[in-house]
């Protein structure tokens, strides 16, 4: 992330303005993919752990575990392991190729899952503001599931705005996650971000950071119906 600039004091009004917007922005995003059911409403905690090691001025690997528990926080139903490769060749490309692996139990018994994955993600920074469109292809092998094989295209914009508060620097951010299945050849997925990240400074020669964030994630059913999901993430970030 490009390095943070603080505002100054004379444009301190104009600084409250921006984070207004940004706030506005954030309750119409949700309010606008809110779905029209909520029969099968969950709560969920889905908790995430980041380990990258940079290789290069270029380069980094990472490996990024998460758990998910469902049954409002009762029941692990959910492992996923992703690892993979980043260049990022300046401050306003990055492209990443992962491997995923993922066990899943939400419909009663395990299933696997095995992805390749690309992404690519321009960026841009403005001041304080950081702005980003993460794009990523998937080609998915699936256990038991009708297709076995399956493409998946995602798109993530993302809105992140640097402040300074009680003297430790605070990114909120905003994020829509949109999944699109071309087997089903259909949009049926969607998850709608509202997170803050906070860095930690380095300890033991790595950069710590953490990141919590709200999710409300809208899934499209087997009979063109959608369900929704109420999460409450956490995501531990350690670069070496």
């Amino acid at each position: 992330m490009a390095s943070m600039m603080y505002p100054k004091r004379g444009h301190a009004g104009s600084g409250q303005q921006k984070v207004l917007w940004v706030g506005l922005a954030a309750s119409w995003l949700l309010l606008s993919h809110t779905p029209v059911t909520w029969a099968r409403d969950d709560f969920q905690s889905w908790n995430t752990i980041e380990i990258s090691k940079r290789v290069g001025p270029q380069w980094e690997l990472f490996f990024l575990p998460e758990i998910r528990i469902r049954d409002d926080a009762s029941e692990l139903f959910y492992h996923e392991y992703r690892q993979g490769i980043r260049w990022k060749p300046s401050k306003s490309l990055q492209v990443g190729l992962n491997y995923l692996f993922v066990r899943n139990e939400s419909s009663g018994k395990p299933r696997e899952e095995h992805t390749g994955e690309l992404d690519v993600t321009p960026k841009v920074t403005v001041a304080q503001l950081n702005l980003s469109v993460r794009g990523r292809l998937a080609f998915r092998t699936i256990q038991g599931s009708s297709g076995e094989q399956e493409w998946q295209l995602r798109l993530m914009p993302k809105m992140a705005y640097s402040i300074h508060l009680v003297g430790r620097t605070m990114t909120p951010y905003i994020a829509d996650d949109v999944f699109y299945d071309y087997t089903r050849d259909a949009w049926n997925q969607n998850r709608v971000f509202l997170g803050v990240t906070v860095p930690w400074g380095k300890s033991l020669g790595a950069e710590v950071s953490t990141d919590c964030y709200y999710m409300l994630q809208s899934q499209l059913g087997s009979r063109r119906d959608w369900s929704s999901n109420h999460i409450l993430g956490t995501k531990l970030s350690v670069k070496f």
